[in-house]
């Protein structure tokens, strides 16, 4: 990309985060500081203004970042490209992706990379938890003019929201460096959808953004697509996000994607050209090494780890409701009972407990039950204090952990289960028991539930996390 387009996308996305912090009363009122052009623009380009159009749950920019990260899910891309990646919010979220081993982004403004570059560093989290396979993250300054044979090869490379920026000698050079040069396996393009415009009624602009060159029609898009692949050896189909209302599905989405797939990919060296092979103009602005702790474990042991996590988290849920029901029938304060320290209570003495009370529960026991999620979880307690927890195993697989895992079989899950010394399947082996003694009783007191409840997800190493969501054009 040129230095003009990109350091002029670089401000826009600056000034977008301002506007982002100003208050409605200072939009409605004049008082935030924006010129009439930077108004302007972001009354086109938000997906929250009502009067531009349409508006968007989640917003199209959100969207063209899930369908990058399902796009590489399903390839397990190891090696990933960010082409024009401006302010990082894409590479944030792939950096979680454990699949992905190396990533790059590249971006002409090296003052926008410098401001950046802490985004691709390992958090605490990462140290104390650390990955289950290695991933190095790069940010380099370039232009995508610019051919850097480090890059040749990789698993997938994408182009989001970028084309629409390059000036017209740059444009025509692109399409050699990503398809004729680097030649990844799989490259994504997403640019606006010329159609989709007439949903903006108060559109005044051309384009949709200051900066955009052009903007293609869906036709448009497909011809210059398809000369690629007949060019390069590629394949592609073409979809998009940011559906209109009911009755516009004429006029296609918001935004429209192209993904193309290399034709050939076995094959021998991408390059003959010694001279060509070891072109790096691009310059290294930030490295980082993730920590990553090797997974040793197998699929069995990680179903059941992640059952039996689920199972507590479930009944803490179950049992928060519970006695928050009898507080509030009792009008009384009630007292956490968790004066136990870990280790105080024998594992032998628990399995002991265990057996007996599954034994014996259903004649001892008052039970008590409560919905959690449209499922019951049944809650039963006997004289002594010892509560039993049963857990439909449907309800487990309702998670998408679990279901990922158990290739949405409940057999195998319900096999993986009589392993547990912790979880005993019921008589049907419909559902999973889990026994919380008195003894270790964790809570009666909401709050208690609450901090436990957090500790309990702070332990369990999660493959997901939130990240703050932000909006670009």
């Amino acid at each position: 990309m040129m230095a003009d387009s990109s350091e002029n996308r670089t401000a826009d996305s600056s000034e977008n985060q301002k506007e982002k912090c100003c208050t409605d009363e200072d939009l409605e009122s004049g008082i935030a500081d924006l010129s009439e052009n930077q108004k302007q623009r972001s009354y086109f380009c938000t997906d929250d203004d009502p009067e531009s159009g349409p508006i968007f749950n989640p917003k199209v920019s959100q969207q063209r970042y899930t369908f990058v990260r399902e796009l590489i899910r399903s390839y397990k891309s190891k090696k990933v490209i960010d082409m024009g990646c401006g302010e990082c919010q894409l590479i944030v979220r792939l950096k979680r992706e454990m699949c992905i081993e190396q990533l790059a982004g590249i971006d002409i403004n090296v003052n926008f990379l410098d401001a950046s570059k802490h985004l691709i560093q390992p958090l605490l989290y990462d140290y104390i938890h650390g990955r289950e396979a290695p991933l190095e993250a790069t940010l380099y300054q370039g232009s995508i003019a610019e051919c850097d044979s480090r890059l040749q090869g990789w698993d997938l490379l994408a182009f989001v929201e970028v084309i629409e920026h390059l000036e017209d000698d740059i444009l025509q050079k692109a399409p050699y460096v990503i398809f004729g040069f680097l030649k990844p396996a799989v490259v994504v393009i997403t640019t606006p959808n010329k159609d989709f415009n007439v949903l903006f009624p108060d559109m005044e602009t051309k384009f949709r953004h200051w900066d955009h060159k052009f903007e293609w029609t869906r036709q448009e898009f497909q011809e210059w697509g398809d000369q690629i692949c007949t060019t390069y050896g590629y394949k592609v189909r073409y979809t998009g996000v940011g559906k209109g209302p009911d009755g516009t599905e004429h006029l296609g989405t918001c935004s429209q994607i192209g993904v193309f797939e290399r034709l050939e990919k076995e094959g021998g060296e991408v390059l003959t050209d010694t001279t060509q092979k070891e072109l790096q103009p691009y310059v290294v602005v930030q490295h980082s090494i993730h920590p990553y702790k090797p997974d040793t474990k197998s699929i069995q042991d990680k179903i059941l780890l992640e059952a039996e996590y689920l199972t507590n988290k479930l009944s803490l849920d179950a049992s928060r409701q519970s006695h928050k029901e009898e507080k509030k029938e009792k009008g009384t304060e009630m007292v956490s009972v968790n004066e136990v320290e870990d280790g105080q209570f024998d594992d032998a003495e628990e399995d002991d407990l265990q057996c007996d009370f599954q034994n014996n529960y259903s004649s001892k026991v008052h039970p008590r039950t409560c919905e959690i999620n449209d499922t019951n979880t049944r809650f039963y307690e006997d004289e002594e204090g010892n509560a039993m927890f049963e857990v439909p195993l449907a309800r487990l697989m309702e998670f998408d952990s679990l279901h990922q895992m158990c290739s949405s079989s409940i057999d195998l899950l319900r096999s993986v289960l009589k392993s547990s010394k912790k979880l005993t399947l019921s008589s049907d082996e419909l559902s999973v028991l889990y026994l919380q003694p008195a003894e270790k009783s964790l809570l009666v007191d909401e709050s208690d539930l609450q901090e436990e409840i957090c500790k309990q997800t702070l332990v369990h190493v999660h493959k997901e996390y939130v990240t703050e969501e932000s909006w670009d054009d």
